[in-house]
């Protein structure tokens, strides 16, 4: 979930705002979790940040409404109201710890998943997306009047991700393993261990820098066959997929792919694949979803 998505979106005075403020009095702006498709008077009760209460607005000129989650449902958003804050204040004041933070992102995605169950597809927006009152407006005049502009795009969207959720794949593996390996199974790279082994000091230390010098090169010979081999494998089986930065390893391990992945919700097809994966040595994989497709959204 990053700020980037609602920019992409043309979200109307959108910004990634200090902290959304929530509560009804005195309330200007409105704090945006997701499109949808379902009714303009639906209520979540006060699961939104700090308790706020959470509901859906809908377009003024769409579809009467019909069955959530329907193709002649109408777009509505679900939201919250809160205290828009103005760009000078933006970062005054700002109480952003870390813990505070995660908690209000959690409860973003916790708000976020419960619209997914109510709507069914649903396009998440990104944490901390607010909607202002304007000279031209209020909030929800602002909010509704980009929700028609944007009708032809999130129908679109909506009916691409209509059944499909979002994968998190991250393929790491063990680069000491991994060496071990190729220096084993390498003739060249034995030859020169072996040899290495029965020359006096001086020698031997040139040696094995030789040998330190072509087990790197076969690492990274050995990772790029890998990432090229295990990358093939999970687009087969997805329908969409974006490669994200790597980040790092854990348990001495190595992130050889970070990927987001569009698929079908509840299809084992990527667990097989995965487990495929795991079967390579010194490679492990970690899978998470299914999620809202974040992803998907933003880049669509």
């Amino acid at each position: 979930m990053t700020a980037e998505a609602a920019t992409k979106l043309g979200a109307p005075g959108a910004s990634p705002v200090t902290r959304p403020r929530a509560g009804t009095h005195g309330s200007d702006g409105l704090y945006v979790y997701c499109v949808a498709r379902g009714p303009g008077s639906y209520s979540f009760g006060p699961i939104g940040l700090d308790e706020a209460d959470v509901y859906t607005l809908a377009s003024v000129d769409g579809p009467v409404a019909s069955a959530p989650g329907s193709d002649s449902a109408d777009l509505c958003v679900v939201v919250q109201n809160c205290r828009a804050e103005t760009p000078a204040s933006r970062f005054a004041g700002r109480s952003e710890q870390p813990d505070t933070i995660k908690r209000w992102m959690l409860t973003h995605q916790s708000v976020v998943t419960e619209a997914t169950k109510a709507f069914g597809t649903v396009l998440p927006m990104a944490f901390n997306m607010i909607v202002p009152a304007s000279e031209n407006g209020g909030a929800a005049e602002n909010l509704r009047a980009w929700l028609d502009e944007k009708r032809d795009r999130f129908t679109g969207l909506l009916h691409k991700l209509a059944g499909k959720a979002e994968y998190g794949v991250q393929v790491f593996w063990d680069p000491e393993v991994i060496t071990a390996a190729l220096v084993q199974s390498d003739p060249e790279l034995r030859r020169i261990r072996e040899e290495a082994r029965t020359k006096p000091k001086g020698l031997a230390y040139m040696l094995q820098q030789k040998l330190a010098k072509a087990a790197r090169a076969a690492l990274e010979a050995q990772a790029d066959r890998h990432i090229a081999c295990f990358y093939a494998q999970v687009c087969e089986c997805v329908e969409d997929i974006r490669v994200g930065p790597l980040k790092k390893g854990d348990n001495g391990g190595q992130m050889l792919l970070n990927l987001s992945c569009l698929m079908d919700r509840g299809s084992a097809a990527l667990g097989r694949v995965l487990d495929e994966i795991q079967r390579t040595e010194g490679v492990w994989a970690r899978f998470t979803g299914p999620w809202p497709p974040y992803t998907f959204v933003s880049a669509g």
